[in-house]
């Protein structure tokens, strides 16, 4: 509940001067009891004081104007701003130097009900009702009596306002709806048809026939009142969001966007038909249909940060990553802590390569945020990237030495993602050609309870690499006696053999193994194509190896052998095509190197006849 220290002492500021006071300083330390007990001690001397004072001005009218106008701006002032309980001691006062002033009155009993005190509220509008049966008055009276159960007293006071004035549109719906309350439906309803017999051009009582229909389950009943109250008025919102609900929740989806873009075609600016209608097709994935209506909604909702986020994601699921960047910078100025908004313009940065500007933002999230484990990785494997090329185009030590230092401190502080960050680090060397540093890089974490069976091939893909062959096939049938149906594990064994040329008919029977368990599997059906071309059988293995790129379409091993398959068939055109293919698809340096030298080797072995291969 909030303190009402500031309020209480902001009344004694008002009639004492105690602005001098550091509160701040003075109330820091206290305990919340302290505050409480401060607080009652200052709001009884300010009514003492406010008494006193008022007291002295009655006799004197000129006094009375004086302190009531002053009284009553800085009470006015308190109920704008929210501060309730200043705003209502100050009204009473108000309120005794104008004792037949209903405007005060009744500005007071509304102090009263915000700060929750109805008791009192109750009994001032009981008098200014009987002083004058103000029907607003009457109608704010109604709504305590309500809020305070005291429903009989309520339904009297409605229908004494309905009875005065038929067309009173609130009366009847708050009548109604007391009907409701009491589990008086039958009367509910008559009561609310009847006001629209009255009133036929008006949906209001449709609308909330409606309301009692979704509250009582029976859903089909409801949806013909809104479409009866959204016939009379088109443009109203509640109607054909009720609507709209009830279409989502009977996952009618199609129905409900349609119905909120027809009203949004009449009505563009109704914020509230905008906010479901790109709710529920930000839920069903309709991204692009989606982004013009955020767009609106933000224009209409600019200080709508959770919009502006959902804008931002939106943009970046579109590829519009200028908008993007551009709708997360400005929330960024906003909440500058922010580790999702810092993530989403380190994440769209990654994708658009500028890996030196994302770094810059995932470097920003703090290691007691969510995203600080993933950032971290994505951050170690774009300074490999860095690093990487740097190597390569002998451009210095900058980023190596940056990567090296990075990932290094992630391996000691990060312990459960130890295997994760040498992993990474691994990458680096092999990437750079230094298979020895990869393989005693990833030999070091093999013991961890995190290092899993893919890490154990790419640990055994590194063995291979350094020609320490028996090491590698130990390292493989050790996953084979825990998994004898490992369909990958037999493949890596019978490919191996395949890529060292000795036991060729072992290695068949190891790929067969690895088919019968798994005959679909594409890297498994490239190994057999590469059998058979290693066989000297290239129908069958531009067979095999066609089936495997229609599984793995990006797979660029698949695709050299494929160029190499053409090659041999004096296809080179095509040949070429597939080693494009793999261009696009390569990660690491080495491949690219690979394969440009392929390109280039292809280019001079063409046959004499074809030309220039582009």
């Amino acid at each position: 509940m909030r303190s009402l220290l500031i309020p209480s002492l902001l009344i004694l500021q008002i009639i004492a001067g105690c602005s001098h006071v550091s509160h701040s300083e003075k109330y820091a330390e206290q305990t919340q009891e302290d505050i409480d007990n401060q607080n009652r001690e200052a709001l009884a001397i300010a009514s003492n004081r406010l008494g006193e004072m008022v007291a002295k001005a009655q006799g004197n009218p000129q006094s009375a104007q004086y302190l009531s106008s002053d009284l009553f701006l800085k009470a006015n002032m308190s109920l704008l701003e929210g501060d309730y309980v200043t705003a209502a001691a100050l009204f009473k006062y108000v309120a005794d130097l104008n004792p037949s002033d209903s405007f005060v009155h009744k500005k007071y009993a509304i102090s009263l009900i915000r700060m929750g005190n109805l008791e009192d509220a109750k009994i001032v509008l009981e008098n200014l009702y009987q002083a004058g049966h103000e029907e607003k008055v009457g109608m704010i009276l109604a709504g305590v009596y309500t809020g305070m159960d005291q429903e009989v007293k309520a339904r009297a006071l409605y229908q004494k306002l309905l009875a005065a004035n038929p067309a009173n549109e609130d009366a009847c719906i708050f009548l109604g709806k007391a009907y409701a309350l009491q589990k008086q439906m039958p009367k509910a309803y008559q009561q609310l048809n009847s006001c629209s017999k009255k009133n036929p051009k008006s949906g209001i009582y449709d609308y909330y026939m409606g309301k009692l229909s979704v509250d009582q389950d029976k859903i089909n009943e409801a949806m013909v009142y809104f479409q009866k109250a959204y016939k009379k008025q088109p443009g109203m919102t509640q109607a054909v969001g009720a609507l709209g609900i009830i279409h989502e929740e009977k996952e009618q989806f199609a129905q409900a966007i349609k119905l909120y873009e027809n009203h949004l075609s009449s009505h563009p600016t109704d914020s509230s038909i905008l906010n479901r209608l790109v709710q529920v097709l930000f839920t069903r994935e309709k991204y692009q249909e989606v982004i013009p209506y955020a767009e609106r909604l933000s224009d209409l909702e600019p200080e709508n940060l959770n919009l502006k986020v959902k804008l931002g994601v939106l943009y970046t699921d579109a590829k519009k990553f200028s908008e993007a960047i551009s709708v997360f910078k400005d929330l960024l100025a906003a909440a500058p802590e922010s580790d999702k908004i810092l993530y989403y313009l380190g994440a769209i940065h990654q994708e658009l390569k500028d890996f030196e500007h994302s770094i810059e933002y995932f470097n920003q999230i703090p290691d007691t945020s969510g995203l600080y484990t993933d950032s971290s990785v994505q951050m170690a494997n774009m300074l490999s990237t860095l690093a990487q090329n740097e190597f390569y185009k002998q451009e210095g030590h900058k980023f190596q030495d940056q990567f090296l230092s990075f990932v290094n401190k992630k391996i000691e502080k990060m312990k459960d993602l130890r295997v994760e960050f040498s992993i990474v680090k691994a990458g680096f060397f092999e990437g750079t050609n230094q298979f020895k540093k990869a393989m005693e890089t990833v030999m070091v974490v093999q013991d961890e309870k995190t290092f899993s069976t893919q890490h154990k091939y790419y640990l055994a893909n590194l063995y291979e690499k350094e020609k320490k062959f028996d090491e590698s096939t130990s390292l493989i049938m050790g996953i084979l006696e825990k998994e004898p149906k490992n369909a990958h594990a037999w493949n890596f064994l019978g490919y191996s053999m395949l890529v060292r040329g000795d036991k060729m008919e072992q290695a068949f029977e190891y790929i067969q193994t690895a088919l019968k368990i798994s005959p679909d599997d594409g890297y498994i059906r490239d190994s057999l194509g590469w059998y058979y071309y290693k066989k000297g059988d290239v129908k069958k293995a531009k067979e095999e190896l066609e089936f495997a790129l229609s599984k793995v379409p990006d797979d660029i091993e698949i695709l050299k052998h494929l160029a190499v398959i053409h090659v041999e068939l004096k296809d080179f055109m095509k040949a070429k095509s597939y080693l494009e293919m793999a261009l696009k698809h390569v990660r690491s340096n080495n491949d690219r190197q690979e394969i440009m030298a392929s390109l280039e080797k292809l280019e001079s072995d063409r046959i004499p006849a074809s030309g220039k291969l582009d």
